[in-house]
Order: structure tokens, then C-alpha cells, then sequence
């Protein structure tokens, strides 16, 4: 099995934020490529504005010798606050995604881990997340659980799952 580190990206590693995400978007719905492709600029431009906010958390996972294995975020949004979270933001996972090479090695989970990790030393009480039918075996043996969230379609969006 492989070894894996994790470390903190920072706007230097935009690009590789931005590859990710939307390779994530080409694995989920690979039919819907060119329109993942189509928000290229619009992602780079919202994830290094979070991360100079400092409302993005990058965490990227790299073998003993270099090379990126995946990565994965917390975002810090803002809400209101309710009685099972009375702060005025929340983590939320996303854009989860593992190199080809190195999937089922363990990558994902050290990803998610490591931001589990650093939700509880930022005092956060919960992480919510969307995930694909691929990753919800991962979610789930972390401890994450379905939830009671309703949704309704205004307007179609081809990129919803």
C-alpha cells in the first residue's frame, strides 16, 4: 500500500484544485464533459477568491515522493444560525477526487479524514456533503449519514447529479 501526506494547499495549487474539480465532474457525468470543460475559468476564479478569503480548505494528498495522489476541500459557508448550529458558518466537503493510479490505495480516505480532522480543531460541530453513488461507501464508513434535505428543481441544471 502506498503512503500517502497530506498537506494544505494554498492559491499556488489553484490549478491543480481546478483539474481536480473537474475531472470529478467528467467521472460523475462523463456525457456532460464539454460543459464541465465550458466552467474552467468561472471554477479557477471562485476557488482562488475562497481560498484568499480564507474560506476554502485544500488538502492534498501526495506520495513519500511527490506525486499528487487527490485532493479535496472544505468550504466555509456561510448560514444562519439554528438550533443544531447556532455558528454563522458550516463546512462543507467537496470535490473529492483521486488520480486513476493511485484510487482504492486509500488516498480519499486520508483525504477526508484529514478534514474531518481539521473541522473538529476549527470547533465545527458538522460537515455536511453531496456525494456520488462512488463515494458514499467511503462517507458512510466515516461516519457520515444521510440526512433529511429536500430539494426542488426550478430550473434544469445539467451538472446536478
Amino acid at each position: 500500500m502506498v503512503e500517502f501526506k497530506i498537506s494544505i494547499a494554498t492559491v499556488e495549487d489553484t490549478e491543480l484544485l481546478v483539474k481536480h474539480r473537474l475531472s470529478m465532474w467528467n467521472d460523475i457525468r462523463p456525457e456532460l464533459r464539454k460543459q464541465a470543460q465550458e466552467l474552467e475559468e468561472l471554477t479557477r476564479w471562485w476557488i482562488k477568491r475562497k481560498l484568499c478569503e480564507g474560506k476554502l480548505v485544500g488538502f492534498i494528498a501526495k506520495t513519500q515522493s511527490g506525486l499528487v495522489a487527490g485532493s479535496g476541500c472544505i468550504w466555509i459557508r456561510e448560514q444562519p444560525p439554528s438550533l443544531m448550529n447556532p455558528r454563522l458558518e458550516r463546512p462543507y466537503l467537496m470535490s473529492i477526487y483521486t488520480e486513476e493510479a493511485f484510487r482504492k490505495q486509500g488516498a480519499a480516505r486520508l483525504i477526508v479524514q484529514s478534514a474531518i480532522d481539521w473541522c473538529k480543531e476549527h470547533g465545527y460541530s458538522t460537515i455536511a456533503l453531496h456525494s456520488s453513488e462512488a463515494g458514499i461507501p467511503l462517507y458512510a464508513a466515516l461516519g457520515f449519514k444521510p440526512t433529511s434535505e429536500m430539494r426542488i428543481t426550478l430550473r434544469q441544471n445539467v451538472l446536478e447529479p
